[in-house]
């Protein structure tokens, strides 16, 4: 998990570098704002799908614990509460943060114009600190979940 926290402060740090980037025009191991948006836009959404399919894979794990061992079914609403408010957030900033990075490329073209993309971008920065909020409180919330799902496991086996 401690990964996952990494990962989310690198890809907010090089998203806003990359906002920088664009207001101040310099330049990051040679890369210009163009060149740098790629690594950074690339990093995010890794970073958010790996997060996501945590969720998914944790979730579908739980489950299959809870049904193969007749464990309380309660526990499992828990999971399906995270993912029902986590994953609408973080869908709607996977795409503000991708649009953005498309928009960037026809702000190049001359197509559109600069502030389009500019209040998109910063738009899905910030919006990205409440879903780094949400991630981290859902995180937590799983954590105690597994905790509570191997308690029972263990108690069902001593009881057995």
């Amino acid at each position: 998990m401690v990964l996952f926290y990494i990962l989310m402060f690198l890809s907010f740090a090089t998203l806003f570098l990359n906002g920088l980037q664009w207001i101040f025009k310099f330049y990051i191991y040679n890369a210009n704002y163009i060149s740098f948006s790629f690594v950074s836009t690339l990093l995010y959404m890794f970073t958010q799908t790996l997060i996501m399919f945590y969720f998914i894979g944790a979730g579908k794990k739980v489950k299959e614990t809870i049904l193969e061992n007749d464990l309380d079914k309660k526990v499992y609403k828990e999971v399906l509460d995270i993912k029902s408010n986590l994953f609408p957030a973080l869908t709607l900033n996977l795409l503000i943060v991708g649009t953005a990075f498309v928009l960037g490329g026809g702000v190049q073209t001359k197509v559109l114009s600069k502030y389009w993309h500019f209040g998109i971008f910063y738009l899905g920065l910030f919006h990205y600190l409440k879903v780094i909020y949400l991630q981290h409180k859902s995180l937590i919330i799983n954590s105690q979940i597994l905790a509570k799902v191997g308690k029972e496991l263990q108690n069902k086996n001593i009881n057995s």
